[in-house]
């Protein structure tokens, strides 16, 4: 397959090169060749569109796709309350439906690659290996008897596509007994640990009263931190967790529209956790607390957010905001061969239709700050398209 006379590849390589009336090979699911004048069977006319790497959503919860809408305006335990309600009126073939519908919404606005977490993590990783996108999946823990998924679940990933998580939920559902088992788990298979963590002032107040630690030197202190822990949120964080955070080499889903929603009360300080060399991919969260899964919108918020709340226009770059978006998500869900366009990198590849974003003074700041998922017009996905000219092929 020939990516042909693409209008724009931004490559986000090592050097962030931007080409322009290039061809890109795609062989089998790998990028083979990046040229002038490529030829091949199959040809996609990209002269009137960027080309560019896949989005990686750190974090999501598909399985509550038709919840969307049901309880917005309330604070998290609130809003806790009311959804885990409805929740559990869910029967496992909403969950399935729910989640290729929440898959289908991913890659129709850009995304290639995402971390799901949600019941029915068997039957979710089905839905996924029969779309053929790339996912993460996992259901998450609270109690201990909820750990005997973990087998199941590696068992279900058959094609290489779909990898299991284990999650715990958080310090106020999981028990330290619990989040130690999880660890351990972790580190027997090889598999990312992943917690909620530092999501609100109440959160963080509630794990120093009755730990004695704050949120990041609680989890230290039984070894939960560490190259394959992923932080969701890390919102309440002061700047000595954020310097275990870059010791430990953990990784930060950050989540800013859904923080905003449900009114967290600060901003994660993850313009300290990336001078710090802490990993921050971005992640949407569920519909419920989002109201969609369109990660052009995380991009230009994450922007945004940090701006102003630095009173800084440099404190948070269209480049830095599109790394996370790409090659940072990738990398906090330990992959190493996805999120840029270059020579034996996997074919995980979107393009997007100029309207809208013109003039083209700059591609990588008309990405972040003009483009949305209807921008979106092909998908290909481990060298597979999956969509062609918005028609969803799968």
């Amino acid at each position: 397959m020939i990516l042909k006379n693409c209008k724009y590849i931004v490559t986000q390589d090592k050097e962030r090169r931007i080409l322009e009336g290039y061809d890109i090979r795609i062989k089998g699911n790998l990028i083979s060749e990046i040229g002038k004048d490529l030829s091949g069977d199959e040809e996609i006319d990209c002269s009137e569109k960027i080309v560019m790497p896949g989005l990686v959503n750190t974090h999501a919860h598909l399985g509550m796709h038709s919840l969307k809408g049901i309880c917005d305006d309330e604070t998290l335990f609130t809003w806790l309350d009311i959804v885990n309600k409805e929740e559990a009126k869910l029967t496992k073939e909403q969950v399935v439906k729910n989640t290729r519908d929440g898959a289908l919404e991913c890659i129709q606005s850009g995304t290639t690659c995402i971390y799901d977490s949600y019941m029915y993590g068997a039957e979710r990783i089905k839905v996924f290996e029969d779309l053929g996108m790339r996912a993460f999946v996992s259901s998450t823990v609270q109690k201990i008897e909820d750990i005997m998924h973990v087998e199941n679940m590696l068992k279900a990933c058959t094609n290489g596509l779909v990898k299991p998580i284990i999650a715990g939920h958080s310090p106020y559902r999981c028990s330290k007994e619990v989040l130690e088992k999880i660890t351990e788990l972790s580190r027997k298979h090889d598999l990312i640990r992943r917690i909620h963590i530092a999501e609100t002032k109440k959160e963080r107040d509630d794990t120093l009263k009755e730990r004695g630690l704050t949120s990041i030197k609680y989890l230290e202190s039984f070894g939960f931190l560490g190259k394959r822990c992923l932080l969701v949120h890390s919102i309440w964080v002061d700047d000595e967790e954020v310097e275990l955070m870059g010791k430990y080499g953990a990784s930060v889903s950050h989540n800013p529209i859904s923080n905003m929603k449900l009114a967290s009360g600060s901003v994660a300080p993850v313009v300290k956790m990336i001078e710090k060399g802490v990993t921050v991919g971005l992640g949407t969260d569920s519909v419920v607390s989002n109201n969609n899964l369109d990660m052009f919108e995380e991009l230009k918020v994450t922007a945004l957010i940090h701006k102003h709340h630095w009173d800084d226009p440099k404190a948070m770059t269209y480049q830095m905001v599109l790394d996370m978006g790409t090659i940072m998500g990738a990398k906090a869900l330990g992959l190493k061969d996805v999120g840029s366009i270059d020579f034996g990198m996997k074919a995980d590849i979107i393009t997007l239709d100029l309207n809208g974003m013109l003039p083209m003074n700059n591609v990588i700041s008309n990405i972040v700050y003009c483009a949305n998922g209807n921008n979106v017009v092909d998908s290909i996905i481990d060298g597979k398209i999956v969509m062609r000219e918005r028609k969803v092929l799968i």
